[in-house]
């Protein structure tokens, strides 16, 4: 049986036994140490250039090939000067980029073979496939206890791994190494993964980031999603709404080039887009693809969430209502059916005067939208109106929005006194609950509230303030409740539909 040698290099993991299962270790030899005798000179200057404290080569001990500039000894190149203390460089240059190395790749002795902080991450696309392999075995495999340089033995140089200890590398583990330096030598998508990584990474920083109130249920949102559209079309223009033959074919893909982003990573970046309203051009640098792909991308996700959650905003019967009243409604107004208030989007102001008298505010001092919620006297949103110009009134938002085609009689809508529509729930035999105005004292000046008035109006307070809550929980979206560009103006609706649909999958506002 032929002897089994070894390199003795730090960092280097080339075995003779190696050959036979790895194909780039068929052309790599191993050589002997210059003796001690015949060239006293050589070896000292070989065992120099391996930088290992007190060391003596075993009669094992070999350098392979790798580490000469030649592939062997010639007469030009003696001296192995290949290592990964100079980056495989050539003796010429070795002494240059040590100097200029600030950090180097850590011991797996003291690491459990993963990078710290300090170290970085070395450019593999100049060195040759077995010495990137040789140095990504170090670092890249999670879990070290499956690899050779976990097992050396106590005592054993710290510096340096026992050949005698070492154990081989599987091929499920090299194709790991392979997948982790391709993402290595792209930045864009290491970049792309890392982010999702930190947004999903659990139920906390999904809602921070999502606005999803936990990470499995972020996860179902997502499998409704993709399963309700198996083949989606992308924006791209007012021409753009036609049906596809590969739309109508579940079976048929689309033509052109492949897609950068996952459908997972469009989701989550049309998530963040909404819930911090992170600029474009920031979220394009993220996820490695240009500001007109993201605002395709989010124009796309939030139409399809729209076309899919946007049904699940319901008004809710009146048995159901009931069912679940809470106890603070049951002792004042038992018949309260929904709790309705007008609230306003800042926009940026549009440059048609026409436009800029439809969306000022007299109230905001600003141009807005404006949109009328309602919900339930448990805290669901269960009406959503699409936007209106600021300038618009509530009764007139009221009337035209739908929501009176479903009020039933009997019903009871508790609002702001800001909302002038007795007469329109009158001819539907429902009741509009609102504070009490002030009436003209009888002796004197002045209006004021009779004492009757004033609890009234606290339990009013008290109750209606839960549309308050609701309403700043969608605008903690802050693609809301930041001042909206004018280009978000064809999705608006869609956007404060889905953001509605978001804030009904946390917890209720109001305890039963």
């Amino acid at each position: 049986m032929p002897s089994r040698y070894f390199c003795a290099a730090e960092r280097c993991y080339s075995d003779t036994l190696k050959k036979g299962k790895y194909g780039y270790m068929e052309d790599v030899r191993f050589f002997p140490f210059p003796t001690k005798k015949k060239n006293p000179r050589a070896r000292k200057k070989w065992l120099d250039l391996l930088r290992r404290k007190d060391y003596e080569p075993s009669r094992k001990h070999r350098v392979c090939s790798l580490h000469f500039v030649d592939g062997e000894p010639t007469t030009e190149n003696p001296y192995p000067t290949l290592f990964a203390y100079n980056d495989f460089k050539s003796d010429k240059n070795s002494r240059q980029s040590t100097r200029c190395q600030q950090q180097r790749i850590t011991d797996p002795q003291s690491t459990g073979g993963a990078i710290t902080d300090s170290d970085t991450i070395t450019d593999f696309s100049s060195y040759d496939t077995h010495v990137a392999i040789t140095i990504t075995q170090l670092f890249l495999d999670p879990q070290p206890s499956d690899h050779n340089y976990s097992f050396c033995e106590k005592g054993k140089e710290k510096s340096h791994i026992d050949h005698d200890c070492q154990t081989d590398i599987t091929m499920e583990d090299m194709d790991n190494l392979f997948a982790t330096k391709s993402k290595l030598q792209n930045p864009d998508s290491l970049l792309r993964e890392l982010f999702v990584n930190k947004v999903t990474r659990d139920d906390r920083t999904v809602k921070q980031y999502t606005g999803a109130p936990s990470k499995p249920l972020l996860n179902g949102l997502f499998d409704i999603l993709n399963s309700s559209s198996p083949n989606i079309k992308y924006w791209s223009g007012q021409g753009s709404t036609s049906t596809e033959e590969y739309q109508r074919n579940p079976d048929m893909k689309k033509s052109g080039p492949q897609r950068k982003l996952s459908r997972y990573e469009e989701f989550i970046l049309t998530l963040v887009r909404l819930r911090l309203a992170i600029f474009t051009f920031f979220l394009a640098d993220i996820f490695g693809v240009s500001e007109s792909r993201v605002s395709q991308t989010v124009i796309t996700w939030v139409n399809l969430m729209y076309q899919v959650f946007g049904p699940m905003i319901r008004y809710p019967s009146a048995q159901d209502v009931k069912k679940f009243m809470p106890k603070s409604f049951k002792l004042t107004f038992p018949n309260t059916r929904c709790i309705i208030d007008c609230t306003e989007f800042f926009i940026h102001k549009p440059r048609s005067p026409t436009a800029q008298s439809q969306t000022f505010s007299s109230y905001k001092q600003h141009n807005t939208f404006k949109a009328l919620i309602g919900i339930s006297p448990t805290g669901a949103i269960i009406f959503v109106s699409k936007l209106w110009g600021g300038n618009t009134s509530d009764r007139y938002i009221t009337k035209e929005s739908g929501f009176l085609d479903l009020i039933q009689p009997g019903d009871e809508i508790m609002a702001d006194r800001g909302f002038l529509i007795r007469d329109l729930l009158l001819e539907r035999h429902a009741k509009l609950i609102i504070p009490p105005f002030t009436q003209k004292c009888a002796t004197g000046k002045g209006k004021r509230l009779s004492a009757n008035d004033v609890i009234k109006t606290r339990n009013i307070a008290r109750l209606r303030i839960h549309v308050e809550r609701a309403i700043e929980r969608i605008k903690n979206f802050h693609i809301l409740s930041d001042t909206m560009p004018l280009n978000l103006k064809p999705i608006a609706n869609q956007m404060l539909t889905v953001c509605a649909f978001l804030c009904n999958l946390q917890g209720p506002l109001v305890k039963k």
